[in-house]
């Protein structure tokens, strides 16, 4: 079944992942760090919470953590460049597929840069459902109108990519940009034959 749509994860894919960053750098802290991301992944706490919280846990101030590790994630222009190329190529439809806390996204893409650059998005803190659970899977093949197996996943956490292709997508894991266009080549040229 041919291919129609393409799906990137935002942090990791799109835009530099200030997480991995912070895991580094207090790795004693590790359990603690990935609870609060499930917590904001989910919803259950904003942005202003997580950095309290993370405030808390490591010793320095909201206003430091947001300038140091989420001020520091930036897009990844070769990543982008590909992503826009495929959309303007009018073959496939893109989607985004993240696990994000609320709050941050938005301070990624605008209202208008979403619209424009993706035809459907589905962030875990919005819809209560993260990745690898098959729902998160299934609810943006939904948006996009295609099926699961219609769909190619690009995604930088393996376990993510294992959920996608037990879902009945085309997992990409994500190591670099070139890496990633390849992946995804040989499996269009595959699908789409």
């Amino acid at each position: 079944m041919a291919i129609k749509a393409i799906i990137f994860d935002c942090f990791g894919v799109l835009v530099t992942s200030a997480r991995v960053a912070l895991k580094n750098d207090y790795p004693h802290v590790i359990k603690q760090i990935d609870n609060l991301d499930h917590q904001a992944d989910y919803g259950l706490i904003t942005r202003q919470q997580f950095n309290a919280g993370l405030a808390a846990l490591i010793g320095m101030p909201p206003d430091e953590i947001e300038a140091k590790y989420w001020g520091s994630s930036v897009r990844v222009a070769s990543v982008f460049s590909w992503m826009k190329m495929l959309k303007d190529s009018g073959q496939y439809k893109i989607g985004m597929l993240s696990n994000v806390g609320r709050g941050f996204f938005t301070s990624y893409f605008t209202k208008a840069e979403q619209s424009e650059l993706f035809d459907a998005v589905v962030l875990s803190s919005d819809v209560g459902v993260a990745k690898p659970e098959i729902a998160a899977f299934q609810m943006i093949a939904d948006k996009l109108g295609v099926k699961l197996s219609q769909c190619v996943m690009i995604d930088d956490n393996y376990p993510n990519i294992d959920a996608a292709n037990a879902a009945g997508m085309h997992g990409v894991w994500f190591i670099s940009t070139q890496q990633a266009i390849d992946d995804t080549n040989t499996i269009l040229q595959a699908e789409n034959a």
